[in-house]
């Protein structure tokens, strides 16, 4: 999975450094919100920012009592054509890829908003 996100990012000119927790020393007693909190303390962080997804696992203000902003990203709504005629949505990155060009995929990638907690 790593390489593939190198490569990925590569591919459409991200320049981003990539940390893998795992580099980090955290206790198994860490576990959910609690191990986001211990990283996000070792890594200095004051703001984290997760999927939309994670919006019913984390508490803003248990984030808060540790001094870290939390947002959460939300995608706007992004079409592109397919094979079909129906858009099938929240595929992979690599549908993504297939149908569109380096450019266009930019374009989709600024297509968010951090919604606050």
């Amino acid at each position: 999975v790593t390489y593939s996100i190198h490569q990925i990012s590569k591919y459409l000119g991200i320049k981003t450094s990539f940390l893998k927790s795992s580099s980090y020393h955290l206790d198994d007693e860490f576990k959910g919100e609690l191990r986001i909190l211990e990283l996000c303390n070792q890594l200095g962080a004051d703001h984290y920012v997760n999927p939309i997804g994670g919006l019913e696992l984390y508490s803003a203000e248990l984030f808060d009592t540790h001094g870290i902003n939390l947002s959460f990203l939300k995608t706007k709504n992004i079409e592109y054509s397919q094979f079909s005629h129906t858009f099938v949505p929240n595929l992979s990155i690599i549908d993504v890829i297939m149908f569109n060009s380096v450019d266009k995929i930019s374009d989709f990638i600024e297509a968010y908003e951090l919604v606050s907690a």
